[in-house]
């Protein structure tokens, strides 16, 4: 004949559980403790034209207003001119914002020519171009510090981001070799 037993729970390994619960709630808790940093574009200019297209580059300030480092990991951005998208990109920062400070991350962008001429825009050397609309989207990774965040990081179960998004405009003249044309954002 088979008996079965009643197995009640052991007081102290329930308490144990309980109190590595209540530790792993409190260490993912403060991790919400530091500020995301605040990005803003600071310059967008064209950096280079040849006959396959032409170079953007946006100058973003990445600013930290925590009292600790932010490693940035990678930025996912796209542009739109006219309303239409131009380019998808992905860049490393390759930077860390230090302690109460703006860090400058540069992100080049490329319109083709294919793309200029569905947009009719003059891309011609020597030509003039009136100012189109620009619009750069994206999103930037970083890692909050601390031992438990880069596990999490690594295992990707938390990755912190922000987004950011500005839009003005960009005149796409001919650039002489060597020189970079700026213009400020709206």
């Amino acid at each position: 004949m088979i008996q079965a037993r009643t197995v009640l729970p052991n007081p102290i390994t329930a308490i144990g559980v309980f109190a590595m619960i209540a530790l792993a709630v409190l260490l993912l808790g403060g991790c919400s403790s530091y500020n995301a940093p605040t990005l803003k574009v600071a310059e967008a200019r064209v950096t280079e034209q040849t006959a396959q297209g032409t170079v953007l580059s946006f100058t973003l300030d990445a600013e930290n207003s925590n009292a600790v480092e932010l490693p940035l990991r990678e930025i996912r951005y796209t542009l739109d001119l006219e309303g239409q998208r131009v380019f998808d990109g992905f860049r490393s920062p390759e930077a860390t914002i230090r302690r109460f400070a703006v860090q400058r991350v540069t992100l080049p962008a490329v319109v083709s020519v294919a793309d200029a001429a569905r947009l009719n825009l003059n891309l011609v050397t020597g030509g003039t171009s009136l100012p189109i609309r620009y619009k750069l989207a994206g999103t930037l990774t970083y890692l909050t510090p601390g031992e438990i965040e880069e596990i999490l990081f690594d295992n990707e179960i938390r990755r912190p981001t922000v987004s950011f998004e500005d839009s003005g405009e960009i005149t796409l003249s001919s650039v002489p070799a060597g020189s970079e044309q700026p213009t400020a954002p709206k």
